[in-house]
């Protein structure tokens, strides 16, 4: 009988185990886990109430962080390619080569530690697919690496009888080699929306459903889209399907429930009527059916996830609400009332009466008004007559400026007139002593005629004028 026999559903999970995560593993036919997570009393817990558990081994890989094995790795054990190991940056790991009996070993030594003494059901054989995708161009190579891996799987079979072997993709190289020696297989990226639309992966859904049919070999598929229509996809094809969405790390909990146990529920009142057929059989089953489901699933679900609920959530609001609203509201009403009616109506009296005539009137209408009409209504009066008689302030003080500036003007037109006169007085007093002299200068002189006189004369005027 094929191991995967009546598993309808599993669950692929490689973070570390918590209490509330091993309880809900026991409502799975099935689950692969990391074995290097688990002890042997945990894993003995998923299997309580029938549960299969698939211990993770890469095959065709050796990542860098497991450092246990890539310590006892020879270099014939990693596969090269002229002369270079072949390396996987996004995985940070590096091909091997399943045909060195060394690295064989290695492997076997792998599942007895981490699988078989920690009472795991089987293996699942990650990196198959390498085989495939790595040397299908190399007949030769591709020939020497599936005789390796069914050496393996022979040794495997040969030392742990009938544990359960997947692995995961390499479909040629099931068809081709290892269909006799595995339990299943696992086709990752079983999408809806491209299976249904791919002639290759059409092909690949008849193949299988052969080799199953001739070999026992169940498929165990996974969507990343999709989910409902990929899970009616896969079980119309006779797959088993899984729905993952974040690469294996986060437990997903609650998808299923194990409905097996309960079934018997009901009979759990005949062991009073009938002792004596009852008793062998029936309250055998009851006995371990219901305390298993009680103790177990309820507890296990009650104490995990609804206390943490509770203690997280209110507390919470106790302490930010309440306080918040004690705190702001009624300290922010005590503060800003009273002191706003003390300091803007006493200053309102006193700034508004004495600067009301000194200074100006806008600084007072704008200091007074706001206050006034944002606290109380009686000292409004005492602020509207104060505009009043600024305003009436106004004129005189423009008039007494406009009649200074008048004076000061006539003032000048004055000393301006005054100036003037001085100035012409001079000018005239020096004109007068230029004419004296301009007359002194028309004198005859000498022995001259009086035309000759009487020319210079007339010709000194015109000058003169």
């Amino acid at each position: 009988m094929n191991p995967l026999d009546g598993v309808k559903n599993y669950q692929v999970y490689y973070g570390h185990p918590t209490a509330a995560i091993l309880k809900d593993m026991q409502n799975y036919d099935l689950v692969i886990i990391e074995p290097l997570h688990y002890t042997k009393a945990q894993v003995e817990q998923i299997k309580a109430r029938g549960t299969k558990v698939l211990g993770y081994i890469s095959v065709m890989e050796v990542a860098t962080w497991n450092t246990g094995l890539m310590s006892k790795l020879q270099s014939g054990d990693f596969f090269t390619r002229n002369g270079q190991r072949v390396h996987y940056s996004e995985w940070d790991s590096y091909l091997t080569n399943i045909a060195s009996p060394h690295f064989q070993g290695l492997l076997l030594t792998e599942i007895q530690n981490q699988v078989v003494a920690k009472g795991i059901d089987g293996v699942f054989m990650d990196t198959v697919g390498d085989i495939d995708n790595e040397h299908l161009n190399n007949p030769t190579v591709l020939k020497q690496q599936r005789d390796g891996l069914v050496n393996f799987l022979k040794q495997a079979r040969a030392r742990y009888g009938d544990i359960a072997m997947v692995q995961n993709w390499g479909f040629d190289t099931l068809e081709t080699s290892t269909a006799p020696y595995v339990d299943g297989i696992m086709w990752e990226s079983f999408n809806a929306d491209t299976i249904k639309s791919d002639a290759w992966s059409q092909n690949m859904i008849k193949k299988l459903q052969a080799v199953d049919a001739k070999h026992s070999v169940k498929t165990l598929t996974i969507s990343t889209r999709l989910s409902a229509d990929s899970h009616k996809l896969a079980k119309d094809s006779g797959f088993i399907h899984f729905h993952e969405a974040d690469a294996y790390v986060n437990w997903n909990a609650g998808l299923v429930t194990r409905t097996q146990d309960t079934a018997p529920a009901p009979v759990a009142v005949a062991p009073t009527t009938k002792p004596a057929e009852t008793t062998t059989t029936k309250p055998a089953e009851t006995t371990t059916t219901k305390p298993a489901e009680t103790t177990t699933t309820k507890p296990a679900e009650t104490t995990t996830t609804k206390p943490a609920e509770t203690t997280t959530t209110k507390p919470a609001e106790t302490t930010t609400t309440k306080p918040a609203e004690t705190t702001t509201t009624k300290p922010a009403e005590t503060t800003t009332t009273k002191p706003a009616e003390t300091t803007t109506t006493k200053p309102a009296e006193t700034t508004t009466t004495k600067p009301a005539t000194t200074t100006a009137t806008k600084p007072a209408a704008t200091t007074t008004t706001k206050p006034v009409t944002e606290t109380a209504t009686k000292p409004v009066t005492k602020p509207v007559s104060a505009p009043k008689a600024d305003a009436s302030t106004d004129k005189p003080t423009e008039s007494k400026q406009k009649e200074k500036a008048d004076w000061k003007q006539e003032k000048k037109d004055k000393k301006e007139k005054k100036k003037a006169k001085k100035h012409a007085k001079k000018y005239a007093k020096k004109h007068a002593g230029k004419h004296s002299s301009s007359n002194d200068h028309h004198a005859a002189k000498g022995n001259m005629c009086g035309k000759v006189k009487h020319k210079t004369a007339g010709f000194l005027n015109f000058f003169k004028f």
